[in-house]
């Protein structure tokens, strides 16, 4: 009799098992890869404009990619644009650029961040200079921008003027100068809008940068800007005996500096001169060509203390100038500069013939404001010191402050010195104005309806306490003791302020989420359905 052997069919997996564990292993390789590859973002402010843009008056919003996977493999680097948590509010990610590493001593001063060593006079200062791909990013256009800004049509006599004025004309690509013979200027001026300073408007597209300068116009305090890129293609109908590009800085109770890139054949320098026309150094000579009749783009830059000299895209020199620096007398102590404090970009030559300047550009560098930081800073080992690159809008180290309050029992909040005091609490300081309406990004909120403000502290949770809100709330964060006489001089405390501090101006390597990758939207076509003010920002962040 034959055996026969049965044969088990093999399970068939259903069409709905399948799909649940198709979408299982994809939902469970999403949460992976965010939590540690990728992860997307969105900008949600200005503090890191142009180069991230959270911008209400243009209604731009970068979506940008996060690697976090490359903090496994190599540490934090100096100028890398880094998402962290908020020291003061850690279940909150902020984006910024790094600029002090574990250890340093740094001064933020002219515009420059540098290294400190020794004390006093004794001081040694190492500028922190920016990689040269970093740098090209980094130029923000002052003109042609400020002028198309303001909608102006004309260029001569608003924002460049000439010396003497005969000489010089303009056309529709530029201006031509005819000095006779003699020596004559084309110089930049813009005194509608205070010369060259730290516009915050600097290096956007004119429609934007003209809704943010109707916006910001007088809002924060200004500088002058020694660190410049003048450029512009050039076109003489014979070589000129003497052309040269120059940024000059006067500055308050400091010696005038001019820095140059001199034409003279094969005699050309970049240098340095005082007010009297005396080379206080130069670097060594160079060979730059100006044919009669054929255009030639020239390019020069003062920038963190080197002077850089290019023709047609070709770097002809490298010279470092940290003697001659600008550290002081840059910050402005008015509304405007005074006659006695500027930056004044410069065409300067002697010639027979006719010189056309057309396509002229000029640029500022990345300008860094020391606001409220101390003047030596001093970064923890395993921390890292933050900057937003629209620093004048940007509320990053310099400014972080924590406050602590002391609450009993009963979560009513009591002087620190209470004996009533049971805990303390910390957290952000940025105090809502009373009647503002709420916003998570600004606590205590003050509701002295209720004799309650709201806070969060620093681990992200939102508190309820018993409070009276004391007075000049939002500059002050101050309660009164609710039993106090009205006449009592001691009824009203305050919180303490902390600031510049371990823990809450300096981010720990902990905190450190990832580095910024690319910005993926706006991108066209989708950015002009929406409307979007700045369509092509797609691309590699730097």
């Amino acid at each position: 009799m034959n055996n026969v052997k049965k044969v088990k069919k093999p399970v068939l997996v259903g069409p709905v098992r399948y799909n649940l564990e198709a979408f299982g292993v994809a939902i469970l390789a999403a949460v992976l890869l965010k939590w540690f590859c990728i992860e997307a973002y969105q900008i949600p402010t200005s503090s890191m404009q142009p180069t991230l843009m959270g911008s209400t008056e243009a209604g731009v919003y970068d979506r940008i990619l996060v690697n976090k996977l490359i903090q496994t493999f190599r540490e934090p680097q100096r100028w890398d644009i880094t998402v962290f948590k908020y020291p003061l509010q850690k279940n909150q990610n902020y984006v910024k650029r790094i600029v002090g590493m574990p250890g340093d001593r740094l001064t933020i001063a002219g515009g420059n961040v540098y290294q400190v060593e020794g004390e006093g006079a004794a001081a040694e200062f190492t500028t922190l200079r920016k990689p040269d791909d970093l740098q090209q990013a980094m130029w923000k256009n002052v003109f042609p921008l400020r002028r198309d800004a303001r909608s102006e049509t004309k260029s001569l006599g608003q924002v460049f003027g000439a010396s003497p004025s005969r000489v010089a004309k303009e056309t529709p690509t530029g201006f031509t100068l005819e000095p006779g013979g003699k020596s004559a200027k084309l110089y930049f001026r813009d005194e509608a809008d205070g010369g060259l300073i730290d516009a915050v408007w600097d290096g956007y597209p004119s429609n934007v940068a003209a809704s943010i300068r109707e916006k910001t116009q007088g809002s924060y305090p200004l500088e002058i800007c020694p660190d410049v890129r003048l450029s512009a293609d050039v076109t003489a109908t014979q070589a000129p005996r003497a052309f040269a590009l120059e940024v000059a800085v006067l500055r308050p109770g400091q010696p005038k500096l001019v820095y140059a890139m001199v034409f003279e054949g094969d005699n050309s320098r970049v240098e340095v001169r005082d007010g009297n026309k005396k080379v206080l150094g130069r670097s060594d000579a160079f060979n730059i060509s100006i044919q009669p009749n054929q255009t030639t783009r020239l390019a020069f830059a003062h920038v963190d203390d080197r002077l850089i000299a290019w023709q047609d895209d070709v770097e002809l020199a490298r010279w470092d100038c940290d003697q001659w620096h600008c550290r002081e007398g840059c910050v402005v102590e008015g509304a405007q500069p005074t006659s006695g404090q500027r930056v004044t970009p410069q065409f300067v030559c002697t010639s027979k013939g006719k010189i056309a300047l057309d396509n002229v550009r000029v640029d500022r560098d990345q300008h860094y404001a020391r606001d409220k930081a101390p003047e030596i800073i001093e970064v923890p080992d395993g921390h890292y010191y933050m900057l937003g690159d629209n620093v004048r809008q940007s509320i990053d180290s310099r400014g972080w402050t924590a406050i602590t309050i002391a609450v009993d029992a009963d979560d009513n909040v009591v002087p620190m010195d209470s004996p009533d005091a049971v805990r303390t609490i910390r957290g952000n300081k940025r105090a809502m104005p009373l009647g503002n309406p709420p916003d998570r990004d600004e606590t205590p909120i003050g509701l002295p309806s209720e004799d309650a403000i709201v806070m969060i502290d620093e681990y992200g949770e939102i508190l309820r306490l018993s409070a009276k809100v004391g007075p000049r709330w939002g500059e002050k964060v101050s309660f009164v003791k609710p039993d106090a006489a009205d006449d009592d001089p001691d009824s009203v405390f305050e919180a303490k302020d902390t600031y510049n501090a371990k823990g809450i101006s300096f981010v720990a390597r902990r905190d450190v989420e990832g580095r910024a990758l690319v910005v993926f939207y706006p991108i066209r076509p989708l950015s002009w359905i929406f409307g979007n003010a700045w369509p092509g920002r797609a691309g590699v962040v730097r």
